[in-house]
């Protein structure tokens, strides 16, 4: 069995089980059958077995949901999810399930997928563990943009949509993608924004209606969002890891996804490389750092059909996205939930504001749960830069705290003048809350 197939074998075996799991879940949150679509995704834990070579899958979160929150609704408490896009729902459970294994770890039993290192008192991804990233549908953004597959155009799809240089531009110089003139209908479109400052797209007829390279923002209703695609946050992931800067602090190494498996839809295996790795990967290349680099997974197709998914054939299609999303996360606690709007399903405006009532994975739990991995350690086994900020920082806002780690902080300010100029910057105002623990949390 060549490599090929191999990557189409474990590409259709990731789908299968992530289907599989779609399907036992309860119906509340799903769509209507044949009139709803929607969008899912999931965190694959890929273990390999040292003793028999067996490599074992396992879904430890999943998010299903295709909405954004416009910038007018967004919350200053942290508990709202601004972003309710499958890929963004299974990562953000994927970090509920990564707290729950280093508490394991720091409680003195054997986790899954940490080891401490005794140097540095921070945790090790084992070897023998990886993580697949699976989404139902091509991200959108800049990967969603393919050029359409007609009779004249065969062998050159793959080598036309291309922006020059391989990078995103600077938002001062000319916009270099507009893109040639072929024998070719149209792209397949996305909803997702070029963000305003960068390069705009051409709203030409055919192929010329979209740019590539683009950073951008997801469509809202009616109210322009901040959130940036699901393209340019998993190029982000890409680079610093899918940890993200709170977690980073426990971390001696980012966590990494080893491979990104599609499902059956529009999709270009060239979009997806240009999206996700070669459109930053000269500027990142000059950067030079050590502990943060650009760790290129493997990206497959899976060749079977989402039963709920958008259909693939109909852009016209008269189906409506799903308003509400599941969240799953393989934690022996609440793992499942319901959300709609960035807010849990049946909330009223009277409970709203109880912290009962607040979404597991939303910015307000998840600092929260940091404070409280935070509290079991004890003191002398903390990495040394939490160690001496120990007794402050259970006052800090989540702000303070998520510039904690230094190395990522650094990393990501470095990445944003060299090769995301134009990335959203959300008001300082959103996340200046604080949280204290509770007996629950």
């Amino acid at each position: 069995m060549n490599a090929s197939t191999d990557r189409k074998s474990l590409a259709d075996q990731v789908a299968h089980l992530c289907y599989r799991h779609f399907d036992n879940l309860p119906k509340k949150g799903k769509p209507l059958q044949g009139r709803e679509w929607t969008i899912v995704a999931a965190v694959v834990q890929r273990t390999a077995k040292k003793v028999n070579s067996n490599i074992s899958l396992k879904i430890v979160s999943m998010g299903t949901g295709s909405k954004c929150v416009g910038q007018s609704k967004l919350s200053q408490d942290g508990d709202l999810l601004n972003d309710s896009h499958a890929e963004i729902l299974a990562r953000r459970g994927f970090l509920r399930y990564l707290y729950h294994h280093i508490e394991i770890a720091v409680s003195g039993k054997e986790s899954d997928i940490f080891v401490v290192d005794p140097k540095t008192k921070k945790f090790l991804q084992r070897e023998e563990v990886s993580f697949i990233f699976f989404s139902s549908h091509t991200p959108c953004g800049d990967a969603s943009i393919i050029v359409k597959e007609t009779n004249t155009a065969s062998g050159t799809t793959e080598e036309v949509l291309q922006p020059t240089n391989g990078s995103v531009s600077n938002p001062d110089e000319e916009p270099p993608l507009k893109l040639p003139k072929l024998e070719m209908q149209d792209v397949h479109r996305t909803g997702a924004k070029c963000v305003e400052g960068g390069p705009q797209d051409l709203k030409h007829s055919g192929i010329d209606h979209h740019i590539v390279g683009a950073l951008r923002t997801k469509p809202g209703r009616g109210d322009r969002t901040l959130s940036m695609s699901c393209s340019d946050k998993f190029a982000k992931w890409i680079i610093l890891g899918i940890q993200g800067s709170l977690l980073m602090n426990f971390l001696l190494r980012p966590v990494y996804v080893s491979h990104i498996i599609i499902g059956k839809c529009h999709f270009s295996q060239s979009a997806m490389e240009r999206a996700l790795i070669t459109r930053f990967e000269s500027a990142l290349n000059q950067m030079q750092n050590t502990e943060f680099r650009q760790h290129k997974p493997e990206i497959s197709q899976s060749q079977l059909n989402f039963r709920f998914g958008k259909q693939v054939d109909d852009e016209e299609c008269q189906m409506q996205p799903c308003p509400s999303s599941i969240i799953w996360c393989a934690c022996p606690v609440k793992q499942l939930e319901v959300a709609v709007e960035g807010r849990k399903q049946g909330l009223t405006k009277k409970n709203q504001n109880q912290s009962s009532c607040y979404l597991e994975i939303c910015k307000k739990n998840l600092f929260k749960k940091f404070l409280f991995l935070l509290s079991k350690f004890q003191v002398d086994d903390l990495p040394m830069h939490l160690k001496e900020r120990h007794t402050d920082i259970q006052t800090m806002t989540y702000n303070q705290v998520k510039r904690l780690c230094t190395d990522y902080v650094q990393m990501w300010e470095k990445a944003r003048v060299n090769i995301l100029p134009t990335w959203t910057t959300k008001p300082t105002a959103l996340t200046e809350f604080t949280v204290s623990l509770t007996a629950n949390s």
